[in-house]
């Protein structure tokens, strides 16, 4: 026990690691910058490129992003290019593959370590953050009594493998309170964690952005908590990927998980899982094919699923272009004025009741409220009569409305003119 102790220590106080596996071409480097448009005039381009009605506002990214038709006419060239070169392949070497789930898929890697801040031997690429976070939910070896720190606002497909784990080897998951520390910022945040923290803490695990209320988490400040304290922190980026700036090898988090099919607006079916390479050799693979064993190979152990389809990873790369000639930080600035626009008016409106935090230092492009006497589903269809999708959150909070890049002010102010009149109702 000490001896591990001792491990999770020295792993917490290493500075992060380049990785050195390198094997095939590099991807491409990122388009230029989308000219001189105004953020209004290059943002309505992309909601033209969506496949949906022009009439309907989509603010549902948190569950599902919208797939501009530029990334999907990849996925379309990629799959009739797979199925029209089958029969050529020799299978000599994986690299080239028309499958995926064996060969290493570099160029991917290499791309999506470049958005990521971070090198392509710490990124695996996998399904979503589910997967990703149950590899490393099952890949640590856990002895009883061991404490993981967590919220009791996480998603379930981050959550649920520590619950297992709990019930089946015996650590100790501590699901903190968040709401009761939101009103008193990040700060307040930090010290709840660190009043919970005991002898035995192994992992911090947080989402760097909540699922349901939109909470911008202070993970830097987590995350020097867990290495202080000679843990792990493990970060649950679904919701932030795609939505704002995220930089891993400046975090210093030892792993990452995301689900770039939401705000990067790649295929469904794409996810990445970062590990800091320190961390790598001590993780066992949960699913197993012939590189299991390999850690030479970097984070390309954690990607043996078995077969899967090229396409995908054609429009995630697709989807990362997109990212990077758009660039996070002009994407972040057109949410949150989104956002800043929402909450303004709701503020305004009488019994309108705002479920997330009102401290704008937690805000993010996801912002959940009710209508006090009316239930979530009943606003969810109101808002729907008028072609705006959100999706409810239970009647003690409402809908959660997640405003992206392909949503614009008008559309704001459509959301806020029905939520007043249903109020005033």
């Amino acid at each position: 026990m000490e001896s591990r102790r001792q491990f999770l220590g020295a792993l917490a106080a290493l500075p992060v690691l380049a990785g050195t596996f390198v094997e095939g071409p590099a991807a491409a480097a990122p388009a230029a910058a989308a000219g001189g448009a105004s953020d209004a005039e290059l943002f309505e381009r992309l909601r033209r490129d969506l496949a949906f009605p022009r009439e309907v506002t989509y603010c549902n990214t948190g569950t599902l992003g919208a797939v501009p038709n530029e990334v999907m006419d990849a996925m379309v060239r990629g799959l009739r290019g797979t199925e029209a070169t089958l029969p050529d392949w020799p299978y000599f070497q994986p690299d080239g593959e028309p499958l995926t789930g064996y060969q290493p898929l570099l160029a991917a890697r290499t791309a999506a370590a470049r958005f990521l801040g971070a090198d392509a031997a710490e990124l695996a690429i996998t399904q979503n953050a589910t997967m990703g976070m149950n590899m490393l939910g099952n890949g640590l070896d856990w002895q009883a009594g061991d404490e993981v720190l967590t919220t009791d606002q996480e998603h379930g497909g981050a959550v649920s493998i520590f619950r297992l784990q709990a019930k089946r080897r015996g650590i100790v998951l501590k699901e903190l309170p968040l709401s009761k520390a939101a009103p008193g910022g990040p700060a307040a945040i930090v010290e709840m964690f660190r009043s919970a923290a005991g002898p035995r803490l192994r992992a911090i695990m947080v989402s760097h952005v909540t699922s349901q209320l939109g909470i911008r988490m202070p993970v830097a400040e987590l995350i020097a908590l867990a290495r202080e304290r000679g843990a792990l922190s493990l970060i649950d980026g679904a919701q932030a990927v795609g939505q704002m700036p995220v930089d891993l090898h400046a975090l210093g988090c030892d792993a990452y998980v995301a689900s770039p099919h939401k705000w990067l607006l790649a295929p469904k079916g794409t996810g990445l899982l970062y590990v800091r390479a320190p961390l790598q050799e001590h993780l066992w693979t949960t699913l197993a094919s012939y590189q299991w064993d390999h850690t030479e190979v970097g984070a390309f152990r954690f990607m043996q699923y078995g077969t899967g389809s090229t396409a995908l990873i054609d429009g995630l790369l697709a989807a990362l272009a997109l990212g990077e000639r758009h660039t996070m930080e002009r994407i972040e600035r057109w949410n949150m004025a989104l956002a800043a626009r929402l909450r303004d008016g709701l503020e305004r409106i009488p019994r309108v009741v705002l479920a997330s935090p009102g401290d704008r230092r937690l805000a993010s492009s996801i912002t959940t409220f009710r209508v006090d006497g009316v239930g979530a589903r009943d606003l969810q269809n109101a808002l729907w009569k008028q072609r705006i999708r959100v999706r409810a959150q239970g009647d003690d909070k409402g809908v959660r409305l997640s405003a992206h890049i392909y949503v614009a002010p008008a559309d704001i102010d459509r959301v806020l003119g029905v939520v007043a009149a249903l109020a005033a109702a």
